[in-house]
């Protein structure tokens, strides 16, 4: 079992990717191609945390959705809460949850995707109106579409790097992939009582194919080092993303990426934090297909458990969709069948 401390060492950094090289020449820069694909496999097996520097997403639509956003948590509760979809009731785990509504974790949020009754998810035109919040739908489905083809981008970069087809997921999973966008609030608390049982989020790996998160400057995410085991600080950098892998890629690598643990501090910094993780999952319905003739090694999931997150130690023989996946980890959970 890893200590919950927050102690990390600042000597330990997560690395960098520059994504300038691949805006010269589009999609048939080979050499820039295979330039990020040898960075994101060195990244991948040394931490499974990565920075994305000068990625193609406009730095003018960020900044609306963040702007929006903290119009949005800046609402009263009742007007929040009327974009609820019962967190943990549903299958879908979609819509806001208040604090204290998301496990133990201190914070606040909503998740968004493409797919679900839209009516439920967002505020009415009208609403938008009222809460001088216009655009947030509007914004926030844009974001979500250019971090989906981004995504997509990325796994064929991810595929370059296993030494695959560019194009090698694209069949198996990527024709209607799933995907989550996460508008996140982590409140200030003015205790400062050096609690080691208080997180903003607790530690835990992803379900996704990967997690692209962007922060505002506020900080307090942190990667577990599968070296040192100590806690890493993702510092902000500024208009970069965070990547990191999830449990669906270590599954379909059998173990040759691995999903690492990582978890935000409670926040007493004197400023709210804003996160916007966005998870990219396989086509739902589409059997996981595992890789062989990978490089894999016997002990590929060392640490099982950090406080009260147990990594599954199975995680590699798992059969079925997404779906199947997803519903598992959902009544683990909230302890629900579904």
């Amino acid at each position: 079992m890893i200590s919950p401390t927050t102690t990390t060492k600042e000597i330990e950094r997560i690395p960098c990717i520059d994504f300038s090289v691949l805006k010269n020449n589009g999609n048939d820069n080979i050499d820039g191609k295979e330039i990020i694909s040898k960075e994101i496999k060195k990244a991948c097996k040394e931490y499974g945390f990565f920075y994305i520097l000068n990625h193609n997403i406009e730095q003018s639509l960020i900044d609306r959705v963040i702007e929006l956003s903290k119009k949005f948590f800046s609402l009263p509760l009742d007007a929040k809460m009327k974009m609820k979809i019962n967190i943990g009731e549903s299958e879908s785990n979609l819509g806001y949850f208040s604090l204290g509504q998301h496990g133990s974790d201190y914070k606040e949020g909503t998740f968004l995707n493409l797919v679900t009754n839209t009516s439920q998810l967002y505020p009415t035109k009208e609403e938008e109106e009222l809460y001088d919040i216009v655009g947030f739908k509007d914004t926030c489905e844009t974001f979500m579409k250019c971090l989906k083809q981004f995504s997509i981008e990325l796994m064929g970069l991810i595929a370059l790097s296993l030494n695959l087809p560019e194009d090698y997921f694209n069949e198996l999973y990527l024709k209607n992939p799933h995907f989550n966008l996460g508008l996140l609030r982590y409140m200030s608390f003015d205790d400062n009582d050096d609690d080691k049982t208080k997180f903003g989020n607790a530690p835990h790996c992803d379900w996704s194919l990967f997690t692209l998160v962007y922060q505002d400057d506020v900080g307090g995410l942190q990667a577990l080092s599968k070296s040192t085991r100590n806690w890493i600080n993702v510092k902000p950098i500024n208009g970069s993303f965070v990547f990191n892998i999830g449990d669906m890629l270590e599954i379909i690598t059998k173990g040759y990426y691995i999903s690492m643990y990582h978890q935000v501090i409670y926040n007493t910094s004197g400023k709210d934090r804003y996160s916007f993780p966005f998870f990219f999952n396989p086509q739902p319905d589409k059997p996981i297909i595992q890789i062989n003739n990978l490089e894999t090694t016997a002990a590929t999931t060392t640490t099982t458990k950090i406080e009260n997150f147990v990594k599954d130690p199975n995680l590699l023989n798992f059969k079925g969709t997404y779906n199947d996946y997803h519903l598992f980890q959902m009544k683990k959970l909230f302890n629900k069948q579904y």
